[in-house]
């Protein structure tokens, strides 16, 4: 590449170990060098390894120092989380697009402290020791929204805190009066329910819930769900068998029953065969206690809203068996 002032640059694409080792041959040439990769760090394959072949040598111990090397070297430029996604030119005289894609983290005011990585997730959104939520990188697709790694970021860096709460920013939005919202446009499906009228929400969600075939397939792939069909077909308020399901009342328990489990991870709605935005019912549900919720809910008697608003909060037990 040419860096328009008669300089030239080399782009390397990919940060593990080869990549790595060719920006640093590059880099102690005197050549600019942009290492390009597509996850949030580099090291690739080879930091995952204990031992390597054939000489059984410790994989980070010869890994590290070159890591540490490349992100130090005045002529080595770090494009991590970014992707190539446009080459043109000719020999000698390329032009490239890359397209860094968004971490949620201000990496020129992180100071390395951690703290957004030691915070109380708590409950089942922790599994086996370890955190479901990858916090250095805030990814959409993982990210509860509980806001805990925010806080810790400003309690320990209050002057310079680098994290961005995505959650906090776009309910802000949503209560911007209109005037202040000029200009500005909802980013996720969320926020535009949450601006709608109430009479064009419900045409909304019974357009979107009404195409439901009862298949069962969001329970079958998520990986909190452990109760079985029968808990969304109770005859006291769902009808057996009936399809579409009542709306929005069978969407409405099942995103419950989740509830606070619910680690957004979208297989959901990935799933299901008629593209309803399940993922969006579980965000809006999170935030809202049932009572609220039932209370809209037309036709249903009060001793029988009663009766479920005290049955989607309960925890069941799980009880396993062991076959000998």
């Amino acid at each position: 590449m040419n860096r328009g002032n008669g300089h030239k640059s080399v782009l390397v694409i990919g940060g593990g170990i080869a990549g790595i080792q060719a920006s640093l041959d590059l880099a102690d040439m005197g050549i600019k060098v942009y290492l390009v990769e597509k996850s949030p760090s580099i090291g690739g394959r080879m930091a995952q390894l204990d031992k390597t072949f054939p000489t059984n040598d410790c994989a980070m111990c010869i890994l590290a120092p070159k890591m540490i090397e490349a992100s130090q070297h005045p002529n080595i430029e770090l494009l991590t989380y970014s992707e190539l996604e446009e080459v043109s030119g000719e020999v000698g005289n390329f032009k490239v697009k890359v397209k860094r894609k968004a971490t949620y983290v201000d990496w020129e005011k992180c100071t390395g402290c951690g703290e957004c990585t030691q915070t109380e997730l708590g409950g089942s959104k922790e599994f086996e020791g370890e955190i479901w939520v990858d916090r250095i990188k805030i990814d959409e697709a993982s990210c509860v929204q509980c806001g805990e790694c925010t806080q810790a970021c400003v309690e320990e860096n209050k002057e310079r805190h680098a994290m961005t709460n995505v959650a906090f920013e776009r309910r802000k939005f949503v209560e911007l009066p209109p005037e202040e919202r000029e200009g500005g446009e909802p980013e996720i499906l969320a926020q535009r329910v949450a601006l709608m009228d109430e009479e064009s929400r419900a045409d909304f969600w019974h357009k979107e819930l009404s195409k439901c075939i009862k298949c069962f397939g969001c329970c079958d792939v998520c990986p909190v769900w452990i109760y079985d069909e029968t808990e969304l077909e109770n005859p006291e308020w769902i009808a057996p068998g009936e399809i579409p399901p009542a709306v929005p009342l069978f969407h409405i328990i099942r995103a419950y029953r989740i509830g606070d489990s619910c680690i957004n991870c979208g297989m959901c709605e990935e799933a299901c065969p008629v593209d309803i935005p399940l993922r969006t019912i579980h965000q809006l549900m999170r935030r809202q206690p049932p009572e609220s919720i039932f209370e809209i809910i037309p036709g249903l008697e009060p001793e029988i809203k009663g009766r479920l608003v005290e049955r989607v909060k309960e925890r069941p037990v799980v009880k396993t068996e062991i076959s000998k």
